[in-house]
């Protein structure tokens, strides 16, 4: 009797610029054959695991990351009110390479992770518009407008303000080995204190192999080491995988 090999889910943190990076991780998961069935993701994670989830192979994932511009992503707004750049243009991106595709119709399960304004506990969104999931789990504060994904529904804003790295959000949607990428950055005290408690999704929560891509000398907001990050995540994940089973 053969036995069934357990559900693999890969978990893309939060990094703004830095997640240029999971192209390179994404690839270093293609060449190992790793059969992966639920990605999740924080902002950039969110991004770029989208894309994946929906079928867009790493190579074209980073030829559109070696060619982004700030204006890819959102545009100066005039008289800013909740963020100072509106991401319309991020949502024309994302629908021009994706379409206007639906969560749950998706090669591969997905969630992306977002905040709700007013609640201390993040939200796993794996179903509806893949466009409105991505861009509400972008929606850093301040920056981005907060992002509202159902009529009459809370405003959500930035994953990663709450759920950096959503391990908890594979395991929710069936994952049962999983793989974390991460930066190393984020670990606060208070972000401790705040997965340890007893009502946060992440109390518990472990992932099966933890991958930690050194971003030494790069910012989180400049674009300039975007081809270095790729090859970062690339090798990294490639040494990393030598030890998955």
């Amino acid at each position: 009797m053969s036995s069934q090999s357990p559900t693999v889910g890969l978990v893309l943190s939060s990094g703004a610029v830095l997640g240029a990076a999971h192209a390179g991780v994404l690839r270093a998961v293609e060449e190992a054959g790793i059969e992966v069935s639920v990605v999740t993701g924080s902002s950039a994670g969110a991004l770029i695991g989208g894309a994946w989830a929906a079928g867009i192979g790493s190579e074209r994932i980073t030829g559109r990351l070696l060619r982004a511009q700030w204006a890819d992503f959102g545009s100066a707004v005039i008289t800013p009110r909740l963020g100072l750049l509106d991401t319309t243009p991020l949502a024309r991106n994302i629908e021009e390479m994706l379409g206007d595709l639906l969560i749950e119709d998706l090669p591969i399960r997905f969630g992306a992770v977002v905040t709700e304004l007013r609640s201390t506990t993040p939200r796993l969104v794996d179903s509806g518009s893949l466009t409105a999931a991505v861009r509400a789990s972008s929606a850093v504060p301040g920056l981005f407008p907060p992002v509202r994904l159902e009529k009459g529904g809370a405003l959500c804003v930035d994953g990663a303000v709450l759920s950096p790295s959503p391990v908890w959000a594979a395991h929710r949607l069936g994952a049962e080995r999983v793989i974390a990428v991460g930066f190393g950055r984020g670990n606060t005290r208070w972000r401790r204190w705040l997965e340890s408690r007893p009502d946060h999704p992440a109390h518990g929560r472990h992932a099966d192999l933890a991958v930690t891509i050194d971003a030494t000398g790069h910012s989180s907001w400049s674009a300039v080491g975007v081809p270095d990050l790729i090859e970062r995540g690339y090798r990294t994940t490639r040494e990393a995988l030598e030890n998955w089973d």
